[in-house]
């Protein structure tokens, strides 16, 4: 399969004497940091500085049609990434809740945006560039989750009315959080993306920030204490480890040295978060009855689907006022109780269709089987989690998807280095 590749830019090369790219960065430095701007607004919602940045991005990719193709990356790829867009439009046909469905598919036209924006952004660059905006990336989203821990002022929780002694408000200081992005399984789903790329980037190419970003941010994930995204991480890591013994590419103690290392950073991210904060509230990540609580979840779910297993209750609604079911923490689930169960198993075969794809494409880029892993710890979360039915993390679902496409494309082009190569 060819890779539609867009015309060399003016000013966006990747020499010494490149343009920097502003408007990415910006747009990176927003998606850290999703603050909003106006709240309550007709139809939408609230507006943050990420959707406006990303409407001044859309305007760009508008304006480059005039003179150029629009660069979709990897077309299948692309097709993959339309296919819950395009249902969840089509659910405007026979959704109790026009203005629900409405505000869901403006958040997936807002991710495909995203992507496509990213793509093009990136389209020039070397790896080592693509590395760098993960690297900084993912430590920016937890600058602002450190400060929130920290109770420095302005970074406190963007939840108006909730009440300081409850015990929402009360996790956000007793777990890694986010301050826009929410509560810690929120921020855990996003950070988790670029672990394993970093990780990966810096033992192979010998880049020490990459591996010391990736242990950052893996330490981060385990603060979160967020179970469904450390099982998602754990499962993936297994499944690397087996594949890469079948191919028989690891050999003497390094498996052993690497798996006492992560061990050893969890451990201590646990340990020092147990001592910062409250011994009750980290302890309650233990219990089951959070878990108990999502399969009535499930469970009510089901029975929602076989009221209405056709066409479902339209993307983004609540059956029915049924709040908890617009958040089933199941997003397999969730896809059937909004488009029934032929449309909605589309759907999560569409978002499984993402990982065999870049699975498809290892032997022309390593990273891609990487990105691949990293996709299937994403649909392990999927079916733990509400992570892909938020607004904001589902824009950033699409945006980390486009990064990793840039970083598989620019990998493809340039033969990969030797394990003694140079840092970039």
């Amino acid at each position: 399969m060819t890779t539609a590749r867009a015309p060399a830019r003016h000013g966006t090369g990747t020499g010494p004497g490149a343009s920097p790219r502003v408007l990415l960065t910006l747009v990176l430095i927003a998606a850290a940091m999703p603050v909003r701007l106006l709240r309550s607004v007709p139809g939408i919602d609230s507006v943050s500085v990420l959707d406006i940045l990303l409407a001044v991005a859309a305007l760009t990719l508008f304006l480059d049609l005039a003179c150029r193709p629009l660069d979709i990356g990897y077309p299948m790829l692309f097709a993959l990434l339309c296919v819950p867009a395009v249902v969840c439009g089509l659910s405007m046909l026979w959704t109790q809740d026009r203005g629900a469905t409405f505000r869901a598919t403006l958040i997936y036209v807002e991710g495909i945006v995203a992507y496509l924006f990213v793509v093009r952004e990136l389209g020039g660059a070397s790896p080592g560039r693509v590395m760098t905006y993960i690297r900084r990336y993912s430590l920016l989203l937890i600058v602002p989750a450190v400060l929130l821990l920290l109770r420095v002022p302005g970074f406190s929780p963007e939840e108006p009315g909730l009440p300081t002694d409850s015990d929402r408000y009360l996790s956000y200081y007793s777990r890694l959080s986010h301050p826009a992005l929410g509560p810690s399984n929120n921020l855990a789903t996003v950070l988790a993306f670029f672990v394993p790329l970093l990780l990966y980037w810096g033992r192979v190419r010998h880049d020490r920030r990459c591996t010391l970003a990736g242990w950052v941010t893996l330490a981060a994930v385990v603060c979160t204490l967020s179970r469904g995204v450390l099982l998602g991480l754990l499962a993936a890591a297994v499944l690397a480890g087996l594949g890469a013994l079948l191919r028989r590419r690891l050999a003497g103690n390094r498996i052993p040295g690497r798996a006492v290392a992560v061990v050893a950073v969890a451990v201590a991210a646990a340990a020092l978060l147990y001592r910062l904060v409250p011994d009750s509230l980290v302890a309650s990540r233990f219990s089951p009855a959070n878990v108990l609580l999502r399969s009535e979840f499930a469970v009510e779910a089901i029975h929602k689907i076989a009221e209405r297993p056709v066409l479902g209750f339209g993307g983004g609604t609540a059956p029915d006022g049924l709040w908890d079911l617009a958040r089933v923490h199941n997003t397999y689930l969730q896809q059937m109780v909004y488009y029934g169960v032929v449309l909605g198993a589309l759907v999560s075969l569409a978002l499984i269709g993402t990982a065999v794809f870049f699975f498809s494409r290892w032997r022309t880029s390593p990273v891609a089987r990487v990105v691949g892993f990293t996709l299937i710890a994403q649909l392990i979360v999927f079916g733990v989690e509400s992570s892909f039915e938020g607004t904001v993390l589902r824009v950033l679902f699409y945006l980390s998807v486009g990064l990793a496409t840039a970083l598989v494309r620019a990998s493809g082009r340039q033969p990969a280095e030797p394990l003694t190569g140079r840092r970039n």
